[in-house]
């Protein structure tokens, strides 16, 4: 949660930007429920990671697979 949008807003923001588009998002977050991940989807998001269940080998594996596509 940031102070003035939250990060699925700052998605959808890059998203519809012609210039920020194709820049992939990872979405990593404490909200963690299915309708949480369905709204960063919803959003835009190329991946999620929640933070409960965080660690560098995962994040370094979905960076790849979001690079890969």
């Amino acid at each position: 949660q940031m102070p003035h949008m939250d990060g699925y807003e700052l998605t959808q923001k890059m998203k519809a930007n012609k210039a920020l588009k194709r820049i992939p998002v990872i979405l990593c977050s404490s909200l963690s429920s299915e309708a949480d991940r369905q709204k960063g989807k919803e959003a835009g998001a190329d991946a999620y990671i929640t933070k409960g269940t965080f660690s560098q080998s995962n994040l370094l594996k979905t960076i790849k697979d979001v690079i890969k596509g």
